[in-house]
């Protein structure tokens, strides 16, 4: 038995790196990747432009434009003299919002009123917007807060916000090692599906299930050269998270990389069950990409399973992906202790042993 698996498990790796364009696929785009996805997929806005409309000219809106000025997340303050101007750069896209104070609004604050401040935003970029928004608001309400301070009241009440696990509040952090876990799958699973699809197009597949090897061996001797491929990914990702971008772990690697087994054993049961259900490298494609899309928005990647409708929540459960991500942020963010760690792994276990047996079953009907 051992002597049969072995054999298939070197042919399935042989295949794999046999062709040197095959070696670099299986290299260089995860790495260029993980490199595309740290620098430029991120929800940070920084050096925005943004334009203002002062109709006030008071040492108040002065006081105020330069604090728009010194802040980081705006890259330059352009001035406008009325709404035409920059509703058209908002228009041509020079600017994302415009920040309008009005012409009492020194006159206002003087008087311990509350004046108002419009704020014209591009909604074509609506995440960006929101968070350009939000830039301006903290800067508006930090500046009224000092203003109160230091005119009305001797001490007054502060909001002081503080950040656990992530105290600078920096994306990148919470962005990049999950990176670990998503860009691995989506090459393990084409690895995996594509093999078993490819040798169905050849007439190959037929062969080895008339074969002395068990539809159990075969699933196993498919599945263990896509479990190497994405470990191997795993590791070299994590060496380059912790001494290239600098994040390093605050829980333990080995926790890390135990939960990474399951996760792609189960993985590649998923790959293997919807390789057993189709003919051809074309279906097998088709089904991988319709099954990784779904997969990705509902593990977290994006937006958290908790925002998610009750109806929908039940579907990430049981995503392996969903799990893994948050094993990934625990053991990078948090030192996430073990015992926590065990009740994300345990549902992917299910998951592999669900699929692992549904794709056997299915290649033992095959021989049948």
């Amino acid at each position: 038995m051992w002597t049969r698996l072995i054999a298939l498990i070197m042919k399935e790796l042989l295949t794999a790196f046999r062709d040197p364009k095959a070696r670099v696929a299986l290299i260089v785009p995860p790495i260029l990747q993980l490199f595309l996805f740290a620098f430029a997929a991120t929800m940070e806005v920084s050096n925005v432009p943004i334009g203002v409309i002062n109709d006030d000219w008071g040492a108040a809106s002065v006081q105020l434009i330069s604090r728009f000025e010194r802040a980081s997340a705006f890259s330059e303050i352009r001035h406008y003299a009325g709404l035409r101007q920059a509703r058209a750069a908002i228009d041509a896209q020079q600017v994302m919002a415009v920040v309008r104070i009005g012409q009492d609004f020194s006159r206002a604050l003087a008087a311990g009123e509350n004046p108002s401040i419009e704020v014209l935003l591009d909604g074509r970029k609506s995440n960006s917007a929101q968070l350009v928004n939000n830039y301006i608001g903290l800067i508006v309400n930090q500046f009224s807060s000092d203003r109160r301070l230091g005119v009305e009241v001797a001490a007054a009440s502060q909001v002081i916000d503080r950040s656990w696990y992530n105290a600078n509040r920096d994306y990148r952090e919470a962005m990049v090692p999950i990176l670990i876990a998503t860009l691995p799958m989506a090459l393990v699973m084409m690895i995996v599906g594509m093999s078993v699809a490819r040798e169905q197009e050849l007439g190959t597949f037929e062969q080895l299930l008339v074969s002395p090897l068990q539809p159990i061996e075969i699933v196993v001797g498919k599945a263990v050269p896509g479990l190497i491929i994405g470990l191997a990914q795993c590791a070299i990702m994590t060496v380059i998270i912790q001494f290239g971008f600098g994040i390093h772990a605050t829980g333990s690697l080995a926790v890390l990389f135990a939960a990474l087994t399951v996760f792609m054993i189960a993985i590649t049961g998923v790959a293997l069950f919807i390789s057993s259900l189709v003919s051809n490298q074309q279906q097998a494609m088709m089904g991988i990409m319709v099954t990784m899309m779904p997969a990705m928005l509902l593990s977290g990647f994006s937006s958290p399973v908790q925002n998610m409708p009750d109806w929908l929540q039940p579907l990430a459960g049981i995503n392996p992906l969903t799990h893994m991500l948050v094993i990934v942020r625990g053991v990078f963010l948090r030192d996430t202790p073990f015992i926590l760690v065990a009740e994300q792994i345990w549902p992917m276990a299910a998951v592999a042993v669900v699929t692992m047996t549904a794709a056997a079953w299915m290649f033992r009907r095959k021989v049948e």
